[in-house]
């Protein structure tokens, strides 16, 4: 009883014939209803012949109802079909009573076995089907074994798992013991080493507080020289304040300028912009041979008065005769790139031109010896 509870096995010996009682009875009913309508199906079959008046009907119905009973495997292991069928005036025709065979009179006239019949059918007949499972059949055996088998194998799985509780539960103690142990040695060990600090915390708390003594008299013989230090170091604090507000007053007024050049640039950028322009609508007018790029108008506009008029100059020439130019060098002549002619001006200036198919001359880019590296980059990027 080491293994098993109380309750269980109560119930393993109790449940299992309450169960029996009520699954017979269950099934009893059950049976009861399927056999009776399977007997009120079959049991006025051979209708044709009790209304031929060739077989009585108590005759046909018994035949047919034993023919059923003969027939069916469940009522031979032990359902016990306890079957009454009768006219509503009381003859009872199944179960067969006893006769004496001489009251039978011999050779009857079939009409008036066919009339007898038809009288009792319109009487009206009454089935009533009570099925019993009997108590030490093979069926009845069955169910009790199946419950029996059932609740024993139950049983027989909970002692299996309550064993392997029990043997997972000792060796679970038996590994916390020896956990608790462990720890026991551990503690003990740490015991003895905290022991061993505790020693050595107090040796250096002996001479720490040695050392604070001396730094504590230490610290009497110096605290004048400490207030003097920091009041020279409050003194330099605030020169240095002081320069940093001078500081940044500078820088605001730095900032301000900064600001005032970025408008004067943005304006001279604007003016060279409505200059370049100018330019544009001007050269366009006077010179019809020539298509200058913004580029080169930006630079010529950038340029002083004495070469711009030198830039003006050549870019006349190319309108009216391009071969006057002296050409100081090709720039890019490579495959696939257009061939783009670099001229000289001022000793200074540079004006970078090229033809298309058509021969019109486009003046590409103007600038100094400054921007020339600028001016090529620009170049290459639109040769490519």
């Amino acid at each position: 009883m080491k293994h098993l509870s109380f309750k269980i096995l109560i119930l393993c010996i109790l449940l299992p014939p309450l169960l029996y009682m009520a699954s017979v009875s269950t099934l009893e009913s059950h049976f009861t209803n399927h056999y009776e309508k399977a007997v009120n199906n079959v049991y006025l079959s051979d209708m044709n012949a009790v209304l031929a008046g060739s077989i009585e009907l108590a005759d046909a119905i018994n035949q047919s109802i034993s023919d059923y009973i003969d027939n069916n495997h469940l009522i031979k292991l032990g359902v016990s079909l306890d079957v009454t069928v009768a006219t509503n005036r009381g003859t009872i025709l199944y179960p067969p009573v006893f006769q004496n065979d001489s009251d039978a009179p011999l050779g009857r006239d079939p009409i008036e076995i066919a009339q007898q019949n038809f009288e009792m059918l319109d009487s009206g007949i009454s089935l009533e089907v009570d099925a019993v499972i009997e108590t030490l059949s093979l069926f009845s055996g069955a169910v009790a074994l199946f419950y029996i088998l059932m609740f024993g194998s139950g049983l027989y799985v909970y002692y299996r798992m309550a064993l392997a509780r029990i043997r997972r539960e000792d060796m679970e103690k038996a590994e916390e013991i020896q956990r608790l142990h462990n720890l026991e040695i551990q503690y003990a060990q740490r015991v003895n080493h905290l022991d061993s600090e505790r020693q050595s915390l107090m040796t250096e708390y002996a001479d720490l507080k040695i050392y604070l003594d001396n730094q504590k008299r230490e610290a009497e013989r110096n605290e004048e020289d400490m207030f003097d230090e920091i009041e020279e170091l409050e003194n330099r604090l605030a020169e240095n304040l002081s320069e940093q507000k001078q500081q940044q007053n500078e820088i605001s007024r730095l900032q301000e300028q900064l600001d005032e050049l970025e408008k004067l640039r943005e304006n001279v950028d604007r003016q060279k912009e409505k200059e370049a322009e100018r330019l544009g609508r001007r050269f366009k007018a006077l010179y019809k041979q020539v298509e200058v790029y913004d580029r080169a108008l930006r630079g010529v506009a950038e340029l002083n008065d004495e070469m711009a008029l030198k830039a003006e100059e050549i870019i006349h020439q190319l309108n009216d005769d391009p071969t006057v130019v002296t050409i100081k060098r090709k720039v890019f002549n490579k495959k696939g790139r257009a061939t783009i002619f670099e001229v000289v001006f001022s000793y200074n200036g540079r004006l970078y031109f090229s033809k298309n198919t058509s021969n019109t001359i486009r003046v590409l880019a103007v600038g100094t010896k400054n921007t020339q590296n600028r001016d090529l980059t620009y170049l290459d990027r639109m040769a490519s």
